[in-house]
């Protein structure tokens, strides 16, 4: 008989665990094993395909063995957490499944351990491979097809953003997350779209002109299922789609020192910077300009693209103030990387019917260059936050963040919220940490510009 802790629900103040159930392999009977759970870790990560879990058990028999777990068990939950808008759950297609067991430790009296779950997926894509050569379509179209042919999710993936450029390339037998996360940095997006063929100038048979518009998407999972998102529409605070929520509807956190019981569930209990500027390391992989040089095989031409971040961003999406000085604006027009490539005229696609000429696979000439410039950009900054236990974040979401500005005034007291580190922040990382007396939620963010308020406001 497996013993549980007693009124274990009581030791968790604020949230309520109603069913941490495991079924093991091969059996048809869950068992819910929630009166023995120590704490539970969700995690989500923007960089990652897949969410994870961590569970702490604690039983005065041998739980490990009675079930037993050997790894692939079926693990479903359900946490009401106080003032959430609804219960918690990781139920049917969204259950988690054993992948490893660590920190085994027993006795006469007791054992415990901790289980590393992951999604059905994340096991799927161990044994899948991308085979077909893929046809010059839309990159969310390949996605989609990946998704749902390959991978075979039972999960949401409405959230795949239309990507400006076609494309066509071969699966190479690689795993459906890397191909997806490969492609990211191959999605253009932004007005220009593709860049044009140069025509700006003609020096000894080289063409220069400007590459156009920005790129870079980025493929993850979060509480809501499957996102495929350019970084242009992440940082938008109107952005519609379900990674982000209405500018009105944005959570605003404010720190204020030590968290006290009673006080707003949108307090900051304490923060750190993990990472800020460093414009060398910007320059040298060219993040602020950059030249491509592209030698065009069918033609036996030279194409130079250079580009400027700072123009190609400006007028658009970002979390922070337009028109604070940057180090975009001070050198975005001296390139500090050249990029060469060849052009892939006949590899992938031939001649059609109506043009006897060989094809391009349908890359953008400067895809890296503005997919690179657009990533380290976001990533600028990082700032590390934890607050008190809010389940309705989501990685992909936007959050306001406020930090007193502290001046010598008469009540020593803070006036007003400083203009620089406070305002609009992207979750790119997070951990619900349920633990007795301490729920909490650790949030890594980040943002592409500093100042209060984004261009909108």
């Amino acid at each position: 008989m497996i013993s549980r802790l007693p009124n274990r629900q009581e030791l968790v103040a604020g949230v309520v665990i109603n069913e941490v159930s495991i079924t093991p392999l091969g059996g048809e009977k869950a068992t819910d094993i929630s009166n023995s759970i120590l704490s539970i870790a969700y995690f989500e990560n923007i960089l990652e395909p897949s969410i994870s879990v961590e569970l702490e058990v604690f039983s005065s028999a041998s739980l490990f063995n009675e079930l037993p777990i050997r790894g692939g068990e079926k693990v479903e939950f359900e946490i009401v957490v106080k003032d959430s808008k609804k219960p918690f759950t990781l139920k049917g297609d969204d259950a988690l499944y054993v992948y490893k067991v660590s920190d085994l430790r027993s006795d006469k009296t007791n054992e415990t351990f901790t289980l590393h779950l992951i999604t059905r997926d994340y096991l799927t894509n161990e044994t899948s491979r991308c085979l077909k050569k893929y046809n010059k379509t839309s990159i969310d179209s390949h996605v989609k097809d990946i998704l749902q042919n390959t991978l075979q999710t039972p999960k949401d993936i409405s959230d795949i953003e239309t990507t400006a450029n076609a494309y066509t390339f071969i699966g190479n037998n690689k795993k459906p997350f890397h191909t997806l996360q490969w492609l990211g940095p191959k999605g253009v997006t932004g007005n220009h779209g593709v860049s044009p063929k140069p025509k700006d100038v003609k020096v000894k048979g080289t063409k220069i002109g400007e590459a156009k518009g920005t790129g870079g998407f980025l493929f993850y999972e979060n509480k809501d299922g499957y996102h495929f998102k350019s970084i242009e529409s992440l940082v938008s605070p109107t952005n519609s789609g379900k990674s982000s929520a209405d500018s009105k509807n944005i959570l605003s956190y404010t720190f204020g020192g030590a968290i006290e019981e009673h006080k707003s569930p949108l307090e900051i209990i304490k923060f750190f910077w993990d990472k800020n500027i460093d414009i060398r390391k910007s320059l040298r992989v060219g993040m602020y300009s950059n030249i491509t040089w592209i030698y065009d095989r069918n033609t036996d031409q030279v194409n130079v693209y250079k580009y400027d971040l700072n123009k190609e961003t400006k007028g658009g999406a970002s979390l922070g103030k337009k028109g604070m000085d940057t180090p975009a604006e001070l050198f975005g027009s001296s390139p500090s990387r050249v990029l060469t490539r060849v052009s892939d005229h006949g590899t992938l696609e031939v001649g059609l019917a109506n043009k006897s000429e060989p094809q391009e696979s349908g890359r953008d000439e400067a895809d890296m260059a503005k997919s690179f410039s657009r990533y380290n950009l976001l990533f600028t900054q990082a700032l590390n936050i934890l607050v008190p236990c809010n389940t309705n974040l989501k990685v992909g979401d936007i959050i306001e963040c406020n930090f007193p500005q502290r001046r010598s005034t008469d009540a020593g007291k803070a006036s007003e919220f400083d203009p620089e580190t406070s305002g609009l922040y992207l979750i790119r990382e997070l951990r619900h940490s349920f633990v007795p007396n301490q729920n909490t939620t650790s949030l890594k963010l980040m943002r592409d510009s500093y100042g209060l308020y984004g261009p909108d406001n």
